[in-house]
């Protein structure tokens, strides 16, 4: 199955019509009209939609339900489209109707895209919600290249910081990229944040365990500020801070996005990040932090 549209180098915002998903296209709104990209605004509706109790008797009478769908929300993106240029009249802009799954199609459109940017709800999501997941969850378990989370609490503090979770794998380095070029179009500074933890199976009885010395921290921001230097000698003008602290990752970029514009993590790693967006660990970061989450990759984009 293939997606209706070509999303090659655009900023893909994918909307439910909702207001959070309003707010994702505003973000990704901006960020297109920054970059000089187009916006495609994708809406995905299922292949056999099933009418609310409400309509269901004329549905079946009629058999025009889909059709009715379609309309009403070809009308929806029309308004949507008109705030979206009140605010960025001169924006190259295009709203999608597809069929099918909205994580299957906003993760097809994720191999070309420039960026794919989707709506959540966070912290006051209800609990089923947040145990089974929803489209941004899967979107960033199966999509390619960027991904940005935008939930219905997040707030971009102008002149924040854009903080990068970091460690020494491919993805922290894709991350760091990412961070770097985020932070030269805002013209804020970066702030680079390893974590590490002693998880349980590291303290026996006697203590920690022989076997896992306690890291150094000066020696962890020493390797830390060696993958940032390169950076700080290609922007002269941009200022970069490491800071290397003994908390459990996503605990410590939770508190490190408040107040920061964006916040920038790899997709897994090694290190104080391993497995940081499979599982757990990964919603409480995309539900939980202030800001935007950029979730990168080090190399599975299509070739182009």
């Amino acid at each position: 199955m293939t997606i209706s549209f070509d999303a090659t180098d655009a900023i893909v915002a994918g909307t439910d019509l909702s207001e959070r998903a309003q707010n994702a296209v505003d973000w990704a709104a901006d960020r297109a009209d920054d970059l000089d990209r187009k916006l495609i605004v994708v809406l995905a509706l299922p292949e056999v939609p099933i009418p609310p109790r409400s309509r269901l008797f004329e549905a079946m009478r009629t058999g025009d339900y889909p059709e009715h769908l379609r309309k009403l929300a070809r009308e929806r993106l029309q308004l949507l489209l008109d705030r979206v240029h009140s605010k960025h009249p001169d924006l190259e802009v295009e709203t999608v109707i597809d069929q099918g799954l909205a994580s299957y199609v906003l993760a097809q459109a994720s191999k070309v895209a420039e960026m794919v940017v989707v709506g959540a709800r966070g912290a006051n999501a209800p609990v089923k919600v947040r145990a089974l997941g929803g489209t941004a969850d899967a979107v960033v378990a199966y999509g390619r290249g960027p991904i940005s989370v935008v939930t219905d609490h997040d707030t971009v503090t102008a002149g924040g910081p854009v903080v990068v979770g970091l460690d020494d794998s491919p993805e922290a380095e894709a991350a760091l990229r990412i961070a770097v070029a985020e932070a030269v179009r805002l013209a804020v500074p970066v702030r680079a944040v390893h974590a590490w933890d002693l998880t349980p199976w590291m303290v026996g009885p006697m203590g920690v365990s022989t076997l896992m010395a306690i890291p150094d921290q000066e020696k962890l921001a020493a390797r830390i500020d060696d993958m940032v230097e390169p950076y700080r000698q290609q922007h002269p003008g941009l200022t970069i801070e490491v800071d290397v602290v003994e908390a459990r990752p996503s605990a410590a970029l939770v508190a490190a996005s408040e107040g920061a514009s964006a916040l920038v993590v790899g997709s897994r790693g090694l290190g104080g990040f391993t497995g940081l967006l499979l599982g757990s660990t990964s919603k409480e970061v995309l539900r939980d932090a202030a800001c935007p989450v950029i979730v990168t990759r080090s190399a599975d984009r299509e070739t182009r």
